[in-house]
C-alpha cells in the first residue's frame, strides 16, 4: 500500500509575505481614514463644546443677571500687560517653532486667535465714549490674568484682577478673522460706536459650581497651551450693557467654522448631499 505523504503544517515564507504584504496594503487605505475621523471628531466636539459655553454664559446672565466673574482676561500680569504670549515659556526665553514645542500661551496655528488680539484699555471719557460703563454693566468687576512664571495642567489663569476704568483687556482687531464673522457686511471693520473684548472661559470663573460643572478644553489640547473657549463680548461707546456676541475655542474657531472645518475632514463620499 502506497503512502500518502502529507504538507507538513504551517505557512510557507511566500504564503507569510503575501499576508503582510495584503495586510499592509488594506493598513495603507484604513490609517489615513481613521486619521481623518479622529480630526472629524475634534471638529465636532469643539463646535459643541463651544455652543454649550455661549448657552452657559446666557444662562448664568439670566438667573444672576451678570455674566461670570472671574473668567480669564488673555492678559499676561507683567509691568506693561499684553496678550498671552506663545513666544514666552516659563523663563520668557523660548519662540515655539509650533504647538509642539510651546509651554504656555494661546496656540499659534491654524486661524489663530492670538494674531487676532490686541491689549487694548477700556476707559470712561469725559463728555465721551463710555466703554468702561459698558463693559462694567455686564456685571464684571474680576477677572483672571496670566502669569508666565505661574506653570499649570492648561495654562489657565492664575492672577485676579479688580477692574477699572482704564484697565487692559484682549480686544479683537478689527479686520481679524473672528471679526469679519461677527461684521461679515463690513469686512470685519466694526462702527465706532462698538468693540470686541474676549474673555477666556477658564476654571476659576464663577459659573463652576453654578450654572456648569466645569470649563472644557479644546479636545485636541495637549495641555501645553491655552486650550479653553473665549467669549467675544461686543460693548458700546454709549454705555449700553455688553452683548455675547460668540464662542470660540482657542484657536478662534466658532461653530460654524468649526462644523465646516468638521464636513471638511470628512473621508471622501462620508457627506451625503
Amino acid at each position: 500500500m502506497s503512502k500518502i505523504r502529507r504538507r507538513p503544517g504551517g505557512f510557507t515564507l511566500i504564503e507569510l509575505v503575501m499576508v503582510l504584504v495584503i495586510l499592509a496594503a488594506i493598513a495603507g487605505l484604513v490609517i489615513p481614514q481613521v486619521a481623518m475621523l479622529g480630526r472629524s471628531a475634534d471638529m465636532a466636539a469643539t463646535a459643541k463644546n463651544a455652543q454649550d459655553v455661549a448657552n452657559n454664559i446666557q444662562l448664568h446672565f439670566v438667573q444672576l443677571k451678570r455674566y461670570p466673574q472671574y473668567m480669564d482676561s488673555l492678559v499676561t500680569t507683567e509691568s506693561t500687560p499684553d496678550i498671552y504670549d506663545p513666544a514666552k515659556d516659563y523663563s520668557g526665553t523660548d519662540a515655539p517653532a509650533n504647538e509642539s514645542e510651546q509651554l504656555t500661551g494661546l496656540p499659534i496655528s491654524g486661524p489663530s486667535l492670538y494674531a487676532d488680539l490686541a491689549a487694548g484699555t477700556v476707559s470712561n471719557v469725559s463728555g465721551g465714549a463710555q466703554w468702561y460703563r459698558s463693559f462694567s454693566r455686564g456685571g464684571f468687576d474680576f477677572v483672571m490674568d496670566h502669569s508666565y512664571a505661574v506653570t499649570n495642567s492648561n495654562n489657565s489663569a492664575t492672577t485676579s484682577r479688580a477692574l477699572a476704568s482704564g484697565m487692559t483687556v484682549a480686544e479683537v482687531q478689527s479686520g481679524s478673522v473672528v471679526a469679519k464673522a461677527i461684521y461679515p457686511a463690513t469686512a470685519g471693520v466694526p462702527p465706532a460706536s462698538e468693540r470686541l473684548v474676549a474673555l477666556g472661559f477658564g476654571p476659576s470663573n464663577s459659573a463652576i459650581g453654578k450654572t456648569t460643572l466645569q470649563a472644557p478644553i479644546y479636545p485636541g489640547c495637549d495641555g501645553k497651551y491655552y486650550g479653553r473657549y473665549i467669549a467675544i463680548f461686543k460693548i458700546y461707546a454709549n454705555g449700553e450693557r455688553p452683548t455675547l456676541c460668540m464662542v470660540t475655542d482657542s484657536y478662534g474657531r466658532y461653530p460654524d467654522y468649526s462644523i465646516q472645518q468638521f464636513n471638511e475632514s470628512l473621508p471622501d463620499g462620508g457627506r451625503q448631499g
